[in-house]
């Protein structure tokens, strides 16, 4: 059966080989990456190699589940935007969308391959430990957000309105949780803020949704960071889902496998400790925008907690292990 399906890609390669100008010239060979320690809800991912040559042409994506395909469509949608948006300048930042296909009733994501450093790698204590290093791909990630940021933004048309699920995230958080009383305060109050900053936008841009380490390549082409991995990807008038996910994301990594509850204790206390370094220099590397959100400091990093908390639920109709992490980060940020 996989061969069967490998022979039915190599031909849908195949094809688009020779709508996109022959980008390569003979048949494919297949690598297949399927992590067993993975979510069911993550991709298995095909390396496509052309002969004599070291990195991958292509990179097949297939949901582990075919229900979520969706996921995939979002990913090609939002990418073949964001081409449409800011031209061929787009391959600093992500990968080329070259088309998507059923094949054996399994929906399957065609990009380019993007050869480099993932920066995955750095999930370990020593790095994210290290205030000077941080601070410097901090800076980095930054400066590489808002560029993208700059590049996708639109002014929103009368009657639009992105990105308005939060109120009904926050909806799902009260559910999925039991709340103290001034959390469920601070939620509210939260709801408002949000609602009431993206009232004033003016303009949207295209987030990614899942902005962190494991997300970025350095690109052995030029060595700017490359975002991947876009199934989360929207059109929002507020960006801090963005911005302060890159923070918790760090701090998170740095405090092992350990119970849910004491990983978020460490990553506060680190969060704790960069606020005098760190993250000054981060959010003043990105930035103030002029048309669009940016919560302050404690209020968007809730929100990431209260979104992450609630993603699994809402998208995939379970809860994941680490939505309670979330939900106590959320408790020591409050």
């Amino acid at each position: 059966m996989l061969k069967s399906f490998v022979d039915d890609l190599s031909t849908f390669a195949l094809s688009l080989s020779e709508r996109e100008h022959q980008l390569f010239a003979s048949p494919l060979h297949w690598l297949l990456f399927a992590n067993g320690d993975a979510d069911f809800h993550d991709n298995v991912i095909f390396f496509g190699f052309a002969e004599e040559q070291s990195d991958p042409v292509l990179v097949a994506k297939v949901p582990r589940l075919i229900e979520n395909g969706w996921m995939l469509k979002t990913e090609y949608d939002r990418l073949v935007e964001l081409w449409s948006c800011i031209g061929e300048e787009a391959a600093q930042y992500v990968p080329k969308p070259y088309g998507m296909a059923t094949l054996q009733e399994r929906p399957v994501l065609v990009i380019s391959h993007v050869s480099g450093e993932s920066l995955a790698r750095l999930s370990d204590r020593s790095f994210w430990g290290n205030g000077d290093q941080v601070s410097a791909l901090a800076r980095e990630a930054a400066r590489s957000l808002r560029a993208l940021n700059r590049l996708t933004e639109r002014p929103i048309r009368r009657g639009e309105t992105p990105d308005s699920r939060f109120p009904e995230k926050a909806d799902k958080f009260r559910e999925l949780f039991p709340l103290t009383q001034q959390e469920d305060r601070a939620l509210s109050d939260l709801v408002k803020n949000v609602e009431i900053g993206m009232a004033s936008a003016s303009h949207k841009v295209l987030i990614q949704g899942d902005f962190w380490h494991g997300n970025m390549i350095r690109a052995q082409e030029h060595g700017k960071l490359m975002l991947v991995d876009w199934q989360f990807a929207r059109w929002s008038a507020d960006v801090s889902m963005d911005v302060y996910f890159f923070l918790l994301a760090g701090a998170l990594s740095a405090t092992g496998n350990g119970p849910v509850e004491q990983r978020a204790k460490d990553a506060f206390r680190l969060l704790q400790r960069w606020r005098t370094k760190v993250i000054p220099e981060y959010l003043s590397a990105y930035g103030k925008p002029d048309y669009y959100l940016l919560l302050p400091e404690k209020n968007g990093m809730l929100m990431c907690c209260v979104e992450k908390a609630v993603r699994s639920a809402l998208e995939f109709g379970y809860s994941h292990p680490d939505d309670f992490m979330w939900r106590h980060l959320f408790a020591e940020l409050m």
